[in-house]
C-alpha cells in the first residue's frame, strides 16, 4: 500500500495557537477555540501602548494647543484608546515633563505642561 500526502483544510487560535480540524463540513468559522475558549479566536491582540509613546503623545498635543485641555480633548486628538489616563503614567508625567492639572470652578481636570 502506497503512502501519500493529504491536506486539510483547519483552523489555527490567533491567541494560544492551538491548531484544529473541524467536526463539521460546513462553510461556518466556529464560534470558539476549543482550547481556550475565547470568543476572539481569529483576531490578532492588540499591541499593549508604552509609557514612553503615552508620554509623547500627551506632551505633543498639549505643546500643540498651547491651552488648557481636558483627558477627553487630549484622548480624541492623540487617538488613544483608554477611557480613562494610567494614574501612575500621570504622575510619572508631572514629573517628567512638568504636567499640571488643576480642577476649574465646575469640577473638571484641566491639564497643561507648565
Amino acid at each position: 500500500m502506497g503512502r501519500v500526502p493529504i491536506t486539510v483544510m483547519g483552523f489555527r487560535c490567533e491567541r494560544c495557537s492551538h491548531e484544529w480540524i473541524p467536526r463539521r463540513t460546513s462553510s461556518d468559522e466556529p464560534r470558539v477555540c476549543p482550547k481556550c475558549h475565547s470568543p476572539f479566536w481569529n483576531r490578532q491582540r492588540k499591541a499593549m501602548m508604552t509609557y514612553d509613546l503615552f508620554r509623547q503623545k500627551i506632551e505633543q498635543v498639549l505643546r500643540e494647543a498651547e491651552t488648557e485641555l481636558t483627558w477627553t480633548e487630549i484622548r480624541t486628538t492623540a487617538g488613544l484608546p483608554q477611557l480613562f489616563p494610567n494614574n501612575q503614567w500621570v504622575h510619572k508625567l508631572e514629573k517628567d515633563i512638568r504636567l499640571q492639572r488643576q480642577r476649574d470652578s465646575h469640577g473638571i481636570i484641566k491639564w497643561r505642561i507648565g
